[in-house]
């Protein structure tokens, strides 16, 4: 797909100019701005898998999917997935009578991972990835007293080992509920299980890759509204 930019939109009008013989435009970036007012356009970011979906099979992964979900009450089908926090961000917005010079944005991130039901009824204790074992903020806390589920490496990215032993974690505690759950996920290749992970109850279903902003529950505004 084609990004469009200010500079296409001039270069584009100049070239229908020269056809029309106005040579006196200039596409000059007030004409741009003034093109835009027009005709409702604004800069958006390009975020999510949309772009890259299988459009033409969604229908049939769908209903694939509704068979899926048909062996399990709305209460015993969860979803989860992780996203990048950039927590010392600041807003690329602000209100001022005259431009505002920017400075460069902090990269510090983690990774939080959410997991709920479908009914919204049970909101599962975040999965939080930091850089370090013991930052400064929470060195001397007991990490067992968090609200989250704590774990570091040196990117605060998911891995293998992470998600392995989060998902023993979960299975564990529907083992001693009595309950047998169905979890959507993405096809992330973090999201492998060992050989020696044996989860008796709890039943993985990967969707479809390229998919996640038509078929992840997660993706519908979840982890936006968190954010």
């Amino acid at each position: 797909d084609l990004i469009i930019t200010d500079n296409i939109l001039s270069t584009k009008a100049l070239g229908f100019a020269f056809l029309l013989g106005e040579n006196n435009f200039k596409g000059s970036n007030g004409w741009v701005d003034n093109f835009k007012k027009r005709h409702n356009l604004r800069q958006y970011n390009i975020h999510g898998e949309a772009a890259s979906a299988p459009i033409e099979n969604l229908e049939e992964m769908r209903e694939n999917l509704r068979q899926v979900l048909g062996n399990y009450s709305p209460e015993d089908i969860f979803n989860c997935d992780e996203t990048g926090l950039f927590w010392k961000m600041k807003p690329c917005r602000t209100i001022s009578n005259g431009q505002v010079s920017g400075t460069k944005q902090s990269k510090d991130r983690i990774t939080v991972l959410l997991t709920c039901n479908a009914t919204g009824t049970e909101k599962l204790a975040p999965l939080l990835i930091h850089k370090y074992e013991n930052p400064r903020s929470i060195k001397y806390i007991d990490k067992k007293t968090l609200p989250v589920e704590y774990y570091w490496n040196q990117k605060s990215w998911m891995q293998v080992s992470i998600w392995n032993e989060y998902i023993k974690k979960l299975n564990a505690r529907m083992r001693r509920e009595n309950r047998n759950i169905l979890l959507l996920v993405d096809n992330a290749p973090t999201h492998a299980l060992y050989e020696t992970t044996h989860l008796t109850n709890i039943t993985i279903h990967h969707l479809p890759p390229n998919t996640t902003s038509h078929l992840q529950s997660c993706d519908q505004d979840i982890i936006h509204s968190f954010k």
